[in-house]
């Protein structure tokens, strides 16, 4: 292969206190996973999101710091870019920046804050992406746009990664928001368990958009989201199968049939499916498993899955 294979594992925190935070972030650092991520949401019965990743940024070694993704309208920009500049240099250069427009008309109304049209905060998200990276590479960064402005402005230290920490925009509207990743993104999280055609279709608009933008498309990396319910043997997983669909309260046959686009089975058909999307030119996975996160699941898909695309 032609590319490392990398693979993140995709938290929801919602129900975690910090020990269960901790647990699976250990563990997935030690086990070699690429990445671990949390979620940003201000109105949820969760950990905060950049509280958190600061605190298990000081407690693992090698595995990439993801919010994934942030709420560009939660934090002033030129804020985001200081405390994301120091989180790179605590973590020692492992930050990767996921940013989004920000999607919850909810959350923001129960913060009390603006909700502003998709296209409007489409192109806050863009203003501010560009502020952070001159914050975090100029040594006196001005900025002039129509929501955000700097004004010789200093962040030091600046960030360990040069030129600066990857930015992942997450997002899938088509018109102003793969624009967005054509534009200024160096990672791009579109969707969940996207078929490949799927893909295809949103690469093709990003393509597209980097055309008319003058950009290389193989300079963004494009991702891929989905559960994983890896079992040892299919008797095993007709087990795991069970427990699922009662704690969905849905049949077994539906339950299977919500799997249709998920990473599920055996290491060797985990495996297959997989393989799909790496020949298609997809090499980095967000891995959402069932919660809890099991020790027992992160340590099968590592030394039988990962293992295989190392």
């Amino acid at each position: 292969m032609s590319r490392h294979v990398k693979f993140g594992v995709r938290m929801h925190q919602h129900g975690y206190d910090f020990d269960e935070l901790k647990r699976v972030w250990i563990q997935a650092d030690r086990l070699g996973y690429h990445s671990a991520t949390l979620y940003d949401l201000l109105n949820a019965p969760a950990l905060e999101c950049w509280t958190a990743l600061s605190a298990l940024a000081a407690l693992t070694e090698r595995i990439r710091l993801t919010p994934l993704v942030l709420g560009n309208t939660y934090r002033p920009p030129a804020l985001l870019a200081k405390m994301s500049a120091t989180l790179d240099v605590i973590s020692g250069g492992r930050l990767e920046l996921g940013i989004g427009a920000g999607g919850g008309r909810g959350d923001h109304q129960a913060s009390g804050l603006p909700f502003p049209s998709t296209a409007e905060r489409v192109r806050m998200l863009e203003e501010a992406v560009e502020l952070i990276k001159r914050s975090w590479t100029e040594p006196s960064a001005t900025f002039q746009g129509r929501y955000y402005s700097l004004e010789q402005s200093v962040n030091e230290p600046k960030p360990v990664q040069q030129p600066h920490p990857p930015v992942l925009i997450g997002g899938h509207g088509e018109t102003h928001l793969l624009r967005s990743v054509a534009g200024h993104a160096d990672i791009c999280n579109i969707g969940f368990e996207m078929s490949l055609e799927e893909h295809r279709s949103k690469m093709e608009i990003v393509q597209r958009h980097c055309d008319e933008l003058g950009r290389d498309p193989s300079g963004i990396e494009i991702t891929h989201n989905t559960r994983v319910i890896i079992a040892e043997s299919e008797q095993e997983f007709e087990v795991l199968a069970a427990q699922g669909a009662a704690s969905a309260n849905v049949s077994l046959a539906d339950y299977k049939k919500s799997l249709s686009g998920a990473i599920a089975g055996t290491p060797e058909q985990c495996i297959q499916k997989l393989s799909k999307y790496v020949d298609d030119g997809i090499h980095y996975f967000f891995l959402l498993f069932p919660d809890p996160i099991p020790d027992e699941s992160l340590e099968l898909f590592a030394s039988e899955v990962m293992s295989h695309f190392a």
